[in-house]
């Protein structure tokens, strides 16, 4: 078998770039062929080796994925210890105030199938799966947890760049913390990356603590903060939803088309297209002949 180096080895931006992108598009091509999600995108999940001269993006850890055809689980059992944000992936059900450190649980034997069957049809229950500095701020939220969406993973690989360009010591290959992402609970979390999203100051604050040579990853007017404006508008049209839910001058019929027709906007603002275009980079790999 191939072996594959961690992350914490690529040594600088340029050499992670590609291999991050190696990774989405990876993560894409599999939705695409196969209806699956890795539901647990992180730094510890992408990997890489060398090949021609080139540095090539692997992105491993499917043992959480979940075919969205079907509703059923993948599970290699072969997980590797997290050793970037010291909060151990959560698949859990109930509220986000549960601890963001809990272990997952098997739910291959736990959980219902939501397989029909002649006689019955068994929904199966939504768990909230991840690692809680990059998980999507849809999933950190105490109402129950929504189904798990394609642009849940893409903001996913969002944060992952973040804390790459936040915390990565290329000198001494290793990875520091947002502290602010290191919180006891999934809902503390998404409070802290909601002030990431939209208060300039605690950019800047987040940014100071970067190595120097990764401090250009996180200035204005670059892919990664296009990238950032982007998910904040998705956050934004979530509030704007919820004020709607909640207004009680409204009829429940405009209420509902007006709701319905602001999520299938909201729902169109994210996708793998959007992502690489607003990431600067082409869909597919260009082959130099």
């Amino acid at each position: 078998m191939r072996g594959y180096e961690p992350l914490e080895t690529i040594g600088s931006a340029q050499g992670f770039h590609s291999v991050f992108v190696d990774a989405v598009r990876a993560h894409h091509w599999v939705y695409e062929r196969y209806q699956m999600l890795h539901r647990n995108i992180e730094l510890n999940s992408i990997m890489w080796y060398e090949q021609d001269g080139r540095v090539v993006g692997v992105l491993c850890d499917w043992d959480l994925a979940e075919n969205k055809g079907t509703g059923g689980h993948r599970s290699n059992h072969q997980r590797k210890e997290n050793s970037v944000a010291k909060s151990t992936t959560t698949e859990l059900r109930a509220t986000a105030e549960d601890q963001a450190t809990e272990q997952a649980r098997n739910l291959e034997s736990a959980a219902p199938s939501n397989m029909a069957t002649d006689s019955q049809c068994v929904v199966k229950p939504r768990y909230r799966t991840g690692t809680g500095p990059f998980m999507a701020m849809d999933l950190l939220r105490v109402s129950d947890p929504p189904i798990h969406k394609y642009r849940h993973d893409l903001e996913s690989f969002f944060y992952a760049y973040i804390y790459f360009a936040a915390t990565y010591n290329p000198d001494k290959q290793a990875f520091g913390y947002i502290e602010d992402w290191q919180r006891g609970s999934l809902v503390h979390i998404g409070h802290r990356k909601w002030d990431f999203l939209f208060e300039p100051q605690v950019r800047r604050r987040v940014a100071k603590a970067a190595h120097d040579t990764l401090k250009p990853l996180l200035a204005e007017s670059t892919p990664l903060m296009n990238l950032l404006y982007q998910f904040g508008d998705i956050e934004t049209d979530r509030a704007i939803i919820t004020n709607l839910v909640n207004n009680p001058r409204m009829t429940p019929e405009c209420k509902r088309a007006k709701i319905e027709s602001l999520e299938k906007e909201r729902e169109e603002k994210m996708s793998f297209s959007i992502f690489m275009e607003l990431l600067g980079v082409p869909e597919e790999e260009c082959v130099c002949t």
